[in-house]
């Protein structure tokens, strides 16, 4: 990583995709404040929270085609742990979110570099095994300490209206995409795209791209523990099924119809996969999966490589 970071490309930020997927974020709230509905207001949050991972995951997975499948681990680290702080040590909202970045930040070094050394479906094999080995090594721990493994109830809300904390997780997650991007459109993100394109010819050319893909993991890892601390603090719970594997599904599923490595291409995607997922749950219950995997199978085929296509 000597040759360092180059400017940034401000091409990327007046591109279609990236004002139409701001303009998209903010009419979503729009709307929920037009609807005036409890349920469409939390419809709407927690696809805000299900698109954050999904664009964590879709910049180191998509843009690199190392495919991680033990996202779900860093998530529940960051709802469990934010419990675990907020009733040990009384920490504020916005320290809880710092906690669970750094320690899905941290975690994902680890893990990364156990894994990125080998490629393919050994990568894709050992991303899933060692989150799971980790996710029985925390709850066993946490019995031991006999703390409790059902979780924490009662966390603070971000804020007492729920329409407010749309607001505040909406601007987050504008943030989190204009960090993204910026680093996607410099040198660094010219890299990733190498790496997935090419990583071979990348190293032919002295690129250390080990080092790359174990940072890029580690922020995107970082990035799915902050979700993990949003949920729960929209929630007012965090509790083991917070690293159950809807939450390693739905961000996949997100990513690929948004187009796999595209990024922004989540934003559209993840409302309209959240919204249709929460509404079929709310009518038809227990059919609600069968209906989705058709529902998403007809989408893919009808749109193999995503819809970020429509605002290149």
């Amino acid at each position: 990583m000597a040759s360092g970071v180059q400017g940034l490309n401000l091409n990327y930020f007046k591109s279609r995709g990236f004002i139409l997927s701001i303009l998209i974020i903010i009419a979503t709230v729009i709307i929920a404040y037009a609807i005036n509905s409890p349920y469409f207001t939390l419809t709407i949050l927690i696809a805000d929270i299900f698109i954050i991972m999904s664009i964590g995951w879709d910049f180191s997975s998509g843009t690199t085609n190392y495919i991680n499948f033990g996202i779900s681990f860093f998530f529940g680290i960051g709802a469990l742990f934010t419990g675990f702080f907020f009733y040990s040590f009384n920490l504020s909202i916005p320290f809880l979110m710092i906690q669970a970045f750094f320690l899905g930040f941290i975690s994902g070094f680890l893990i990364t570099i156990a894994t990125l050394r080998v490629r393919g479906v050994f990568f894709t094999l050992l991303s899933l095994l060692l989150p799971l080995i980790g996710t029985d090594f925390i709850l066993a721990f946490w019995t031991v300490l006999k703390m409790p493994t059902i979780g924490y109830y009662g966390l603070p809300s971000l804020s007492s209206s729920i329409q407010v904390s749309l607001i505040y997780i909406s601007i987050l997650l504008i943030i989190i995409i204009i960090l993204i991007y910026s680093l996607y459109s410099t040198h660094v993100g010219l890299i990733l795209r190498g790496i997935g394109d090419d990583e071979e010819a990348m190293l032919a050319q002295g690129i250390n791209t080990f080092w790359y893909k174990v940072l890029i993991f580690s922020i995107s890892m970082g990035i799915v523990g902050i979700a993990g601390s949003i949920y729960a603090l929209s929630t007012s719970f965090a509790g083991i099924d917070t690293f159950g594997l809807e939450f390693l599904l739905f961000p996949m599923v997100i990513a690929i119809f948004g187009g796999k490595g595209k990024i922004l291409g989540a934003v559209p995607a993840g409302y309209v996969i959240i919204i249709l997922s929460q509404y079929l749950q709310l009518y038809v219950g227990q059919f609600t999966l069968i209906l989705f995997a058709a529902f998403a199978i007809i989408l893919f085929l009808i749109f193999p490589n995503g819809i970020s296509r429509w605002f290149k």
